[in-house]
């Protein structure tokens, strides 16, 4: 008898939740110059940093950005950044963040069904110059195109580094510092990163 009821007002809390929270999400990313689709869902709020460039999102995206939310925990929020007028940053569906931070001064772009672990680092240059020279003469960092294919899962604090494509199926294991191309359903490990295995 009180089954349909505690149902009932399941469903009803449950679409509140929705219909309140919906329009705080949106009003965020428009701020930060995102387009926000139905269906998104946030964990606190991601830092959007759109300097000028594009950040364009596909459907069903999740971002983890508090611990309480995430069973390993984070340590930042999910962070995009954007760093200049043509950058891009472009992360298909089905897309799960987890405390983790994307930095574009090219491109980065990211397939379906990717899931990116707690503390990762996708990196499409290297910040700034590497020799003491370029840095005194303020030459601009090097910079190169990130492609992670489909169904990619980037294992807590891995870090993925300018030039690099990664193939579909790929994992990249917790710590990983991938500095080379990482073949389709191929499973990399270690610093730099190296195939442990295929699945």
């Amino acid at each position: 008898m009180y089954r349909p009821i505690l149902q009932f007002g399941y469903r009803s809390w449950k679409w509140m939740v929705l219909l309140f929270k919906s329009p705080m999400d949106y009003l965020w990313c428009f701020l930060h110059g995102v387009q926000w689709r139905w269906g998104w869902k946030f964990f606190g709020f991601p830092q959007l940093r759109n300097r000028g460039g594009r950040i364009i999102i596909g459907e069903r995206f999740s971002a983890h950005s508090r611990s309480k939310y995430n069973a390993i925990g984070v340590f930042q929020p999910v962070i995009l950044t954007t760093c200049r007028k043509d950058s891009k940053i472009i992360i298909g569906d089905d897309v799960g963040l987890s405390g983790c931070s994307i930095t574009a001064l090219c491109r980065i772009v990211i397939g379906n069904r990717v899931i990116i672990g707690s503390g990762a680092l996708i990196l499409d240059s290297d910040s700034h110059p590497i020799t003491p020279e370029d840095r005194i003469a303020k030459l601009p960092a090097h910079t190169a195109p990130i492609e992670i294919g489909d169904d990619v899962f980037v294992g807590a604090r891995a870090i993925i580094l300018k030039g690099v494509s990664i193939g579909t199926g790929a994992v990249i294991g917790a710590g990983a510092v991938v500095t080379k191309d990482v073949p389709a359903r191929a499973i990399v490990a270690g610093n730099p990163a190296k195939v442990v295995g295929y699945i």
